[in-house]
């Protein structure tokens, strides 16, 4: 039976570091799921928290002058807005999709009560035959608008490029206000879905990290166990084949 030493030769070295390292790295990649679920977990939490305090006028909780940090603040909360929309402003935040369909986002200024102004999304658009956004005009005369804070920063793609020229407006709050549903008449414009509150696939994809890793780290001494034995049996079967090599000479001489 043939001893395991041929495993410390350097390219058998090689493919336990390999395997090791690999194994170290699923883990790795599995605690790091883990952790994504719970920021995933906290701002859930955070959002349900701030959904559920009362819907508060949004120039008692920001003004133009209002940083970033309190931007953050009073992000996700239900808010109401009255004043009268700025139509001729109003610009197209393009490259979104909603239920599978391409399209984009209304994004209209709205001038409040106090000379201040700000963005409101107020709702998602299909693309039409040209590929330009459906327009849809705004409500005339002055209005209330109900929806939940959102801030720019929060938006990827091109959203930001297309948002900032509203931002940049004087007397602008540096905030945006995602409408809610009933904001707008038209059966054109749908409203932007809330945050998505569920946990996400976090958990499964740690589990199979973990999976994948245990694989390794169990499969593959299972694996070099057999590969030893296998080189046990062809070394202790060679005594066996020089014996009938040997014979065959000797009876053809």
């Amino acid at each position: 039976m043939s001893d395991a030493r041929f495993l410390l030769r350097p390219r058998w070295i090689l493919s336990h570091l390999l395997i090791a390292g690999m194994a170290v790295g699923m883990v790795f990649l599995g605690f790091w799921q883990l952790d994504r679920l719970d920021q995933r977990r906290e701002r859930n939490a955070t959002i349900r928290d701030r959904q559920d305090e009362p819907a508060t006028a949004v120039d008692q909780l920001l003004g133009a002058d209002s940083s970033d940090d309190q931007v953050e603040q009073v992000r996700y909360r239900s808010v109401t807005a009255t004043g009268r929309y700025d139509a001729e402003a109003t610009t197209a935040v393009r490259n979104r999709t909603q239920d599978g369909v391409p399209g984009a986002w209304l994004l209209t200024p709205l001038v409040l009560d106090n000379g201040e102004r700000i963005g409101v999304i107020r709702g998602f658009v299909p693309l039409g035959d040209g590929g330009d956004p459906i327009p849809v005009p705004v409500p005339e005369g002055e209005v209330t608008v109900k929806g939940t804070v959102a801030s720019p920063s929060g938006f990827d793609g091109t959203a930001p490029h297309d948002i900032e020229p509203v931002l940049a407006e004087p007397d602008t709050l540096p905030a945006l206000i995602l409408a809610k549903k009933g904001s707008e008449t038209s059966q054109d414009i749908a409203p932007v879905p809330p945050p998505d509150l569920s946990e996400g696939p976090h958990l499964s994809y740690a589990v199979q990290w973990f999976i994948f890793s245990t694989i390794a780290a169990v499969g593959y001494p299972l694996a070099l166990a057999r590969i030893v034995r296998r080189r046990g049996k062809e070394v202790d079967d060679t005594p066996d084949l020089d014996r009938e090599l040997e014979d065959l000479l000797h009876s053809g001489s």
